[in-house]
């Protein structure tokens, strides 16, 4: 996971892309913040 410019603890960070469509269409499902099936982003690990 990374970070974009400017955040904040508490912000989400970014998720790399997915390798197939299965993993696109299983990150619809389990919670992740997709704004494309290329991006994503989910809650920052502590």
């Amino acid at each position: 996971m990374t970070t974009p410019e400017g955040w904040q603890p508490g912000d989400k960070c970014i998720v790399p892309p997915p390798a197939t469509q299965a993993a696109a269409e299983e990150r619809l499902k389990s919670g992740f913040e997709v704004t494309d099936w290329y991006f994503s982003k989910t809650s920052c690990p502590a």
